[in-house]
């Protein structure tokens, strides 16, 4: 029998061990060489969004010679710190070297801290975002360059049952997205609001003038409100109107300044409808520009009952509903729909284009008898209206030139939504504060921000009764590294054998 040689059995396990440690620094380096980020979770979450990254394409941004600092001055200690240092270097990662991330923890490093505090003029008592846009060289601070995010803006809350504020969920991306925007385009454009033709309460916070302000304000847009019987004619630095549930109709001289408006080169009307009031001249207004709000009450009956909760889908519309066509929604509180004169010859020969952008589902009709219902309401040809395939419930109307890159920028625009409850707090898709956002961009000429906008992060709180909780350290304790252990047994085992 030939013995075994110990000398080469040696060799071969040491010269294992070398290409081994070879392979393993190799691959250490490449992988600190050569990074690349997935996102694998189902909604995308941690991904930014559409609208993040076409603010980040604005060319003030992506034109840098020297990059924007973003200083996250948040204490490690904080929970919120991953969060916030995760997206913020995100936005670096995505900017494509146009942005610079200092993470800065105040407590561990006061000297940069009073640094950061001189160079801008502020006291650092508390956790917050600094986003600096002026050159490197620059010794002063100025307001117009720098944006400031308290971490507490960042954080989504929610007054519970027992009257606590307490952490629901995150915002960070819509806030940074913000100040990058306000940081690109500088002072915000002015969207003048008809405030007394409207009852929109603006008194509290959380109201539907509130939830309108504040998603405009997040586009760098300020919603001014002024008074159309107290003028002369639209204001020239207008670069919209809007108005919502109008309740009160314009007379004759309002009118006419309304129509001096849209014949304007560029203009734009925003109309949020509530189907209660009926103003006669704004429906007039609107039927020459080929929408016309029909006197009726969208609704279907199911299992014997009457149902006025409106699924509905966008349309393929890419002007305002870029991200969105074909995906579903649904409406509440009451809802008229709109008579849309698509393709209308005589629209078409004064330059008129009415498109529609949402419509409700087949099987909803729209009820012109509403206020007579006793009973279950049934469909009659005669005098209801039934959509091909659904019933419009957001239509746009372009005046000019559409097809004519030249001339399209002077064309005036409007959109108007047949419902007005979808403004209210308690009631908020964020799939329809996007089709409005998008809808104000495309009406002010800004169809390179429109997609989808940032997705806030939610955070769930697991209610576990005390035997789950004591089950769950049994298993993360004992069960899970002895059932290792015996796994790491039966393999030496079979080894030894």
């Amino acid at each position: 029998m030939k013995p075994i040689s110990r000398i080469g059995t040696g060799s071969l396990a040491i010269i294992q061990l070398v290409l081994a440690l070879i392979i393993f620094l190799s691959f250490t380096y490449l992988t600190t060489q050569f990074v690349k980020v997935g996102d694998f979770s189902k909604d995308r979450d941690f991904s930014l969004s559409d609208l993040s990254l076409k603010i980040l394409a604005e060319p003030k941004l992506s034109n840098r010679e020297s990059p924007l600092l973003l200083t996250v001055a948040v204490r490690k200690s904080s929970p919120h710190f991953e969060r916030v240092r995760r997206v913020a270097q995100e936005f670096a990662r995505k900017s494509n070297g146009h942005i610079q991330t200092i993470i800065l923890d105040p407590i561990r490093e006061p000297d940069a801290a009073t640094r950061l505090a001189s160079s801008h003029d502020l006291i650092l008592n508390q956790d917050l975002l600094v986003l600096d846009a002026r050159s490197p060289d620059a010794s002063q601070p100025d307001p117009s360059l720098t944006k400031f995010i308290p971490l507490e803006d960042l954080i989504l809350f929610r007054t519970d049952s027992n009257n606590q504020r307490r952490p629901v969920g995150y915002q960070i991306e819509d806030r940074i997205s913000t100040a990058l925007l306000s940081l690109a385009e500088g002072q915000p454009r002015k969207l003048y609001f008809l405030a007394d033709k409207s009852p929109l309460d603006s008194s509290g916070p959380e109201t539907p003038w509130d939830v309108l302000s504040d998603t405009l304000r997040r586009q760098n847009l300020l919603l001014v409100p002024i008074e159309i019987a107290q003028i002369v004619t639209i204001p020239t630095d207008a670069e919209g109107v809007v108005v919502v549930s109008p309740a009160y109709d314009f007379d004759d001289r309002e009118l006419a300044i309304l129509e001096e408006y849209f014949s304007r080169p560029g203009a734009a009307f925003f109309a949020c409808l509530d189907p209660a009031h009926r103003p006669d001249r704004l429906r007039a207004f609107l039927r020459r520009h080929g929408i016309t709000p029909n006197n009726d009450r969208i609704l279907t009956v199911s299992n014997s009952r009457t149902l006025s909760r409106i699924p509905a889908l966008f349309t393929t519309f890419e002007g305002t509903n870029e991200g969105l066509h074909g995906q579903a929604t649904t409406f509440e509180g009451p809802t008229c729909s709109l008579s849309v004169r698509e393709m209308a010859e005589d629209l078409a020969s004064q330059n008129i284009t009415p498109i529609i952008l949402i419509q409700s589902a087949e099987n909803y009709w729209g009820e012109t008898r509403f206020r007579e219902l006793g009973s279950l309401p049934s469909f009659d040809s005669s005098e209801d209206l039934k959509g091909n395939p659904g019933l419009p419930i957001a239509a746009a109307s372009i005046s000019g030139d559409a097809t004519s890159d030249e001339a399209a920028a002077a064309a005036s625009r409007m959109v108007v939504i047949a419902n007005v409850h979808f403004l209210h707090p308690d009631r908020l898709r964020e799939e329809q504060l996007d089709f409005v956002k998008n809808s104000i961009n495309w009406l002010i000429g800004r169809e390179n921000l429109v997609g989808v906008g940032p997705r806030g992060l939610r955070t769930y709180k697991l209610n576990l009764v005390s035997p789950e909780v004591s089950f769950l350290n049994r298993l993360n304790l004992f069960i899970l590294p002895a059932s290792l252990l015996f796994i790491g047994l039966l393999v030496w085992n079979n080894r030894r054998a």
